[in-house]
């Protein structure tokens, strides 16, 4: 009886310590094992946010990058667009300043008188001259001045001496203008030529 009771014991307390092995300590390493899981995840769960936010990081360095290229980009554009229309303007003003140099010359064809059909236009004669009439002449062919290059060639003041002494009648006439008129002739300028002749009256420039 007695060996039957402990054998029974036994039994209960191996039965227990099953139990409790069981529903105990099993638990706690499950509990265990799963809380080394959980680490391992949150691990891999903190490295993947990680990885995020260094891409969230990059996403807004690009974003900043594409934002300074855009207004360099607008910058440029605007740059261009203001070239362009200085070009324009600048093309136009060009058009202008052709078609008025086109203008002139076509008033320069118009206006010039070749050399042959100015009567009596000849080197020789001095008559063609603005202030120098026929006596004139003579006083000058008498001093060595027969042509528009002797006459170019002139002082003034020589000039003005001859007349003095030809007598009080042609002391009035103005030699001021003779050589440079003489020059434009002498060199075939008929077109200053004319042009300055424009401008004077008896040989002195016109009063403004």
């Amino acid at each position: 009886m007695n060996w039957l009771s402990f054998f029974i014991g036994m039994l209960v307390g191996w039965l227990v310590e099953l139990l409790i092995d069981f529903f105990f300590w099993r638990r706690r390493r499950q509990g265990a094992a799963s809380d080394t899981d959980v680490r391992a995840e949150l691990a891999r769960t903190e490295a993947k946010v990680g990885q995020l936010e260094a891409q969230l990081a990059g996403s807004r360095d690009s974003a900043e990058q594409l934002k300074l290229c855009e207004r360099e980009l607008q910058a440029c554009a605007s740059a261009l667009q203001n070239s362009k229309e200085q070009l324009a303007s600048r093309e136009t003003d060009v058009q202008n300043l052709q078609a008025s140099l086109a203008n002139t010359k076509l008033e320069i064809s118009e206006r010039a008188v070749p050399f042959a059909a100015i009567p009596g236009l000849s080197p020789h004669n001095l008559q063609r001259i603005e202030g120098i009439g026929p006596k004139i002449v003579e006083i000058l062919n008498a001093n060595g001045i027969s042509t528009f290059a002797d006459l170019a060639d002139a002082d003034v003041a020589h000039l003005r001496q001859i007349l003095q002494e030809a007598g009080p009648r042609y002391r009035l006439a103005d030699p001021e203008t003779w050589p440079a008129q003489a020059r434009f002739a002498a060199n075939g300028d008929w077109e200053s030529f004319l042009e300055l002749q424009n401008r004077l009256k008896g040989g002195r420039h016109k009063p403004l």
